[in-house]
Formats: structure tokens, C-alpha cells, sequence
């Protein structure tokens, strides 16, 4: 399965007014892995299947999707044996 590295910033100022603690949960909701969060930039850092991206692209709140990079993860193969 193909893993994606990205950065999500998110827009304190979105129009359904999701906190960066809801967003944090939707993502981890996706299949990603939260790795780290920054309050004061606005920046969440995951792991998440490359196939989902477009999924956290789209959430309200999410202003930018910036992938750091991305990899085959043989991992996941050996879960699904």
C-alpha cells in the first residue's frame, strides 16, 4: 500500500468552525496517524494511505495539503495475509 507524509494546514477561521483538535480527529478518523501537531502554526503532520489525501483535501477547515513524500509500506501486506 502506498503511504503518504503530509502536512495539512488548517484555516482557524473556516465556516464551520472546526478547531484544530476536530480536525485532529477526523483525520485520525481517515486511517491516517496523527504525527505531530503545531497550535501555533495551524499544522497537523500524518501518515495516511496516498488514497485518502484527496479525502483530507477536501475536509471544511483544511486550507492546505502539502505531501512531504511517499512510499510503499509492506507493512500493510503482511497485515492483510
Amino acid at each position: 500500500m502506498w503511504m503518504s507524509n503530509i502536512y495539512i494546514m488548517i484555516n482557524s477561521r473556516n465556516s464551520d468552525q472546526n478547531t484544530l483538535r476536530d480536525l485532529c480527529s477526523a483525520v485520525s478518523e481517515t486511517g491516517a496517524t496523527v504525527v505531530a501537531v503545531d497550535e501555533q502554526s495551524n499544522l497537523i503532520e500524518a501518515a495516511i494511505p496516498s488514497h485518502d489525501v484527496p479525502d483530507i483535501s477536501a475536509m471544511e477547515g483544511v486550507s492546505y495539503v502539502r505531501c512531504v513524500f511517499s512510499y510503499l509500506s509492506t507493512a500493510a501486506f503482511a497485515r492483510a495475509a
